[in-house]
């Protein structure tokens, strides 16, 4: 454009100082400089350009002759008609295709996207990418000259091309099958753009699918459709089905024929109908997908469906209506509601069992402490020694009824959903010294603190004390003596390292992996040695400390000890 400019001014110069033929005889021709080069470089605008010249041409003769020159009338006409008759010459040169292909041959060929010029009329390649020539197998040169049906046989996919491109001028990614030089078929989107000042069609082409494989996946999609037991349905945005499969609906007496061009309300009740009519408006509105269950009846039997809606859009980009599924759920539905009754059960057991451990520890514990006082000095409530027996054996009772109960509450604590633990600093050597302490463990056996006095973490201290306790009672219980009991700590970078270990009866084996489980027994095959009863401590305490993140971990060997190693994490 601005060579056309330069020699524009360039020609109204010549003219405004040799007005005269006789100075400069050719400073006309100059102005077909310009003209020649709008028509071929611009040939929609070709003609103002021209137009424009001749207009400037004819005003600065008619000025000239206003001052008195000679101005010879007739040849100012004729050059003006030269003028004119360049332009024209020139656009008629401009449409040879081979003229026309140069002037987009850059913008074709330099470029990384598949894109190819063809002919509007007769459909045949102008120009070609090598990106493009490479899908179809071809090189570039190979595909200049001939026409479309060589690669794209689907006469039906050509004739809706070329509607659209005479219709709108324009097409946006339309699928097509276009066949590689070996035979394969290929799916593609193909974009085109008319180029009305060149005659001329751009298109850009991409490659969605590899082989005839990927071509029919659309129909393989289809059958996967018709075969699922899911429905699938797709609506306008009036509501009117336009179109509906279902594998089982012959065996509901439905027809997905019947259903085309109607209304939900030929398949649904009224009230749902209405409400799925209210969820197809909010679809439809707010441009974005809902999901919700409905339960109705087919056949005299109930049924759940999970509806999924999603709106839908055409090739052009305008809203169609929505495209959604049904999938039949009557069956998980029927799972959640048991699955909810069950919890409702276990939640009212669990209540159970805590109002029970509670109204039996009540007087359970007056009830011990009575009969002990009796038990240790009978005569001092007027009772003989023969009397001390039978109630001895009550006092013995009482206290496994209260084991018993206290088994119960440890159930309940296993049981509960979710425990809230209070992270603070906790100071290790302290909280065994409490510990042992409190529980004196000291004096039934020869208790050795090792940890140090720096060591603490962060967790729960309530909950460690619960853990560390279970673990030195164990010790202390199931050992003979010299009953011994060491406590040590050890970190990592990663890790708190707590470790009781004791000189006891040890736990064999086969044992070792079920001492953590609530009804474990954790005992020694050795008859003449106390055995582990029944006992929810260790899986308490396995569960507070997992809930730090940590775990319990034991090492046994019977008749030597056991050693229990607790893992707490530095970041709780």
């Amino acid at each position: 454009m601005i060579v056309i400019l330069s020699f524009s001014a360039v020609s109204f110069m010549l003219t405004v100082i040799a007005p005269d033929y006789g100075i400069y005889p050719a400073n006309s021709l100059i102005y077909c400089i310009p003209i020649l080069l709008a028509a071929l470089w611009y040939p929609g605008q070709g003609f103002r350009v021209t137009a424009l010249l001749v207009a400037g041409f004819a005003l600065i003769r008619i000025y000239f002759l206003t001052l008195g020159f000679a101005i010879d009338p007739v040849m100012t006409g004729l050059n003006m008609l030269f003028f004119f008759w360049v332009f024209g010459a020139t656009v008629l040169f401009s449409q040879d295709p081979y003229l026309t292909i140069s002037r987009c041959r850059q913008v074709v060929e330099n470029t990384r996207d598949a894109r190819l010029l063809c002919d509007p009329e007769t459909l045949r390649v102008l120009c070609v990418s090598r990106r493009c020539a490479d899908i179809l197998g071809y090189a570039p040169t190979e595909l200049i000259g001939i026409p479309v049906e060589k690669f794209w046989p689907d006469e039906s996919e050509r004739a809706r091309f070329i509607a659209e491109m005479k219709r709108e001028g324009y097409i946006g990614n339309m699928e097509a099958t276009f066949r590689t030089r070996n035979g394969d078929a290929r799916a593609v989107l193909i974009s085109c753009r008319s180029l009305a000042d060149e005659n001329l069609v751009l298109c850009t082409v991409v490659d969605i699918g590899g082989h005839a494989a990927l071509v029919q996946e659309n129909g393989r999609l289809m059958e996967l459709i018709h075969q699922s037991n899911d429905i699938f349905f797709m609506q306008d945005v009036a509501g009117r089905i336009l179109h509906f499969s279902w594998l089982r609906a012959p065996e509901y007496g439905i027809s997905p024929e019947g259903l085309i061009g109607q209304g939900v309300d030929a398949l649904l009740s009224a009230d749902l109908a209405r409400e799925h009519a209210a969820r197809l408006q909010d679809v439809v509105e707010g441009k974005k997908s809902t999901c919700y269950d409905i339960s109705l009846e087919l056949a005299g039997t109930r049924h759940v469906f999970s509806i999924t809606m999603a709106p839908y859009y055409g090739v052009d980009g305008t809203l169609i209506g929505v495209a959604g599924s049904a999938r039949d759920i009557t069956e998980v539905w029927r799972q959640r509601l048991a699955c909810r009754q069950m919890a409702l059960e276990i939640d009212q057991w669990k209540g159970l069992v805590a109002t029970l451990s509670h109204e039996l520890r009540t007087p359970l514990q007056p009830l011990i402490g009575h009969l002990q006082m009796i038990v240790e000095d009978p005569g001092y409530y007027g009772l003989s020694e023969e009397a001390k027996g039978p109630l001895a054996t009550c006092l013995a009772c009482a206290r496994q009824e209260q084991a018993a109960v206290e088994k119960m509450v440890g159930f309940g604590l296993l049981a509960a959903d979710s425990v809230e633990l209070v992270i603070q600093s906790v100071p290790l050597r302290s909280l065994v010294d409490s510990i042992v302490s409190s529980g004196g463990y000291d004096r039934e056996a020869e208790f050795c603190n090792d940890i140090p006095e720096t060591a603490s973490l962060r967790g729960d201290r309530d909950r460690l004390y619960e853990v560390i306790e279970t673990l030195v009672s164990n010790a202390v219980k199931y050992n003979e003596p010299p009953k011994k009991v060491w406590a040590s700590y050890t970190e990592s970078n990663r890790n708190h390292y707590i470790t009781v270990c004791d000189n006891g009866i040890g736990i064999s084996a086969d044992a070792v992996e079920s001492i953590f489980g609530p009804f474990s027994t954790g005992g020694t095959e050795q008859p003449n040695r106390e055995r582990r009863q029944t006992d929810p401590g260790l899986s308490i305490a396995n569960k507070y400390v997992r809930l730090h993140g940590g775990d319990i971990t034991v090492r046994s060997v019977v008749g030597e000890g056991s050693t229990f190693t607790i893992r707490i994490p530095k970041e709780v």
